[in-house]
Parts: C-alpha cells; sequence; structure tokens
C-alpha cells in the first residue's frame, strides 16, 4: 500500500437538500499500487493495516472489492464502501505490435490505421506528436489543456498547472499533444511511478474526433512511454468511461472504502450515512453523493 498524506474530512450529512451537519475527521489515506494487487499482495496488507494514533481512521483507495456488505463490523474498526467501480490497466506484453494483436481484432487494427491515415490527409503533413517532460514545458502543455477544455469533454480530473510542474520536477511527467493546423487537437498526461503509468487527464476537439484524434494520440503515447525500459503498466484508476474500455487490456472491481475506530460514535455515524445515500428514497433514483465524499473517492 501507498501511504498519502492525511487527510481532514468532513463526512455531510444532508436530509432533503439540508445540511444537517458535518461530522469531522482525520483520516490516513493508503492506495494499493496496481502491481502489488496484481500479485495478490495488497488484500493482506490491506488486512493489517492500523489505525495510526491521532486518526479517526483509514481511508483505502484503489483497493480490490471482493463483494463486501456496504457496511461491516471488524475486530477494532467500521468499514463503509463509499464507492465500487471498474479499476481498467494496461499491462505491457513486451512490444507494440504484440499489444495491438492481442488487444484488438484484425479489423480494428486495420480500423486505426486507417484513422491514422485520414488524419494525416486532413492535416496534410507529418504528424504532429509533441511531448511534454521538463518544468519549463508545463506551462505550454497546461495552455494547451485549457483551450481544449473549451471544445472538449475532459476524462479525469483537471490536473492544475503546480501539480503538472511539480511531476516534471520529479522527472515523472510524460505529457502529449497532437496539433493539426498548428492548433492541438488532443493531449494527454501520464504520470510515472516505477513500473506503472498514472492516467491523469485526457481531452479530444470535439471538431476532430470524426478523424479520431484522441485515439491516434493515445496508441502513439503508449507506443512512444512503453519504450522506455522498466515500464510495465498502465494504470487508467476506478473510473468507467469509453476511452479507458478501448486502451485497457485488463480490469478488476475496486472500491475506496472508510475504516473508522469502532466507537459508538462512529458506528452511529456510519449508520446514518448509510441509510441516507446507499439506498436510493425511491424507484429508479440514484444515490445523491456529496461533493466532499466525490473528492474522496476521486
Amino acid at each position: 500500500m501507498n501511504q498519502l498524506p492525511d487527510r481532514i474530512v468532513h463526512l455531510p450529512i444532508i436530509w432533503r437538500g439540508k445540511r444537517l451537519f458535518s461530522a469531522r475527521l482525520r483520516l490516513a489515506v493508503h492506495e494499493a499500487a496496481l502491481p502489488d494487487v496484481l500479485a495478490g499482495e495488497a488484500a493482506q496488507a490491506l488486512a493489517t493495516l492500523p489505525v495510526p494514533a491521532g486518526a479517526d481512521g483509514l481511508l483505502l483507495r484503489c483497493v480490490v472489492d471482493p463483494g463486501w456488505r456496504t457496511r461491516s463490523l471488524r475486530d477494532d474498526s467500521v468499514a463503509f464502501v463509499l464507492s465500487r467501480d471498474v479499476w481498467h490497466y494496461l499491462a505491457w506484453t513486451g512490444r507494440y505490435e504484440d499489444f495491438l494483436e492481442g488487444r484488438y481484432s484484425a479489423k480494428t487494427r486495420e480500423s486505426y490505421a486507417r484513422d491514422e491515415a485520414r488524419l494525416l490527409e486532413r492535416c496534410g503533413q507529418a504528424l504532429d506528436l509533441r511531448e511534454y517532460r521538463e518544468p519549463a514545458q508545463v506551462d505550454e502543455f497546461a495552455g494547451h489543456l485549457a483551450r481544449l477544455r473549451g471544445h472538449g469533454t475532459p476524462i479525469g480530473r483537471p490536473v492544475e498547472p503546480v501539480a503538472l510542474k511539480a511531476t516534471a520536477q520529479r522527472g515523472t511527467l510524460r505529457a502529449f499533444a497532437l496539433f493539426a493546423d498548428g492548433e492541438p487537437v488532443a493531449a494527454l498526461a501520464l504520470e510515472a511511478q516505477g513500473e506503472v503509468l498514472h492516467y491523469l487527464c485526457s481531452v479530444e476537439h470535439d471538431d476532430f474526433r470524426q478523424w479520431s484524434a484522441g485515439t491516434v494520440l493515445h496508441l502513439q503515447a503508449i507506443r512512444r512511454v512503453f519504450a522506455e525500459p522498466g515500464l510495465r503498466y498502465l494504470d487508467f484508476r476506478p473510473g468507467e468511461c469509453e476511452v479507458k474500455r478501448q486502451f485497457a487490456n485488463g480490469a478488476l472491481r475496486g472500491a475506496t472504502v472508510l475504516c473508522l475506530r469502532r466507537t459508538l460514535r462512529h458506528r452511529l455515524l456510519l449508520k446514518l450515512y448509510g441509510w441516507l445515500y446507499a439506498t436510493p428514497r425511491s424507484p429508479g433514483a440514484q444515490p445523491v453523493v456529496p461533493d466532499e465524499v466525490r473528492e474522496l473517492v476521486a
């Protein structure tokens, strides 16, 4: 498990659109690393994690869901599953051609080749793909992202320039932008951590969807980043979308779990929260997840 900075969270209790109160919680945050999950080591580490002194509990993100009950009592904690989602990933096969053959049918591979040829024909030039890794390049890339967000639907959470710059300063940024007629038409940002690339965000210009600019960009980026030695996985993070399904070659059932110390206050708090949010109040309705909780599970 990877330990992240502690979080102060105000878990909201809302009834009929009105906030009754918020429970302040100090949480130690841990995430399961994809290689540990695939090796079967993360579940054991998760089961033995203690709640550190001074914390109300643990927030466990990117863990495999073995079919837990939404709320359950443990020996020393009460656990609540805040979200369940599909966790897509790409496990590298060693060569770009092997990845294509193992992931896509011959018909789909031919379609991708046509997509690139059509985009080249539209641009009337060689493929203009630019890579950004250095801190001095971040402002330019962030500007391309901002312009594209005004003309397309972003995938992933918005990444602020300061966070991109910090990633570049660590030498772990792998960002790409695809251009047509000198203007960006698709962009993608990844972060390398050990043998894993983490998917940060991407966006495609709506006017260039018919030329599959996003598809061409992703395939070219995959070809380039996995040419580096030592990289074995692309972690798309939990959450469903077409892009993740399109390029992943594996999937898990992921969950985000809140584990609080087993006290009367915490048991009552999670029981009330579960009653308000876990079950829709009317047939066909979907639970409304507060913004604070969306931030936790993102």
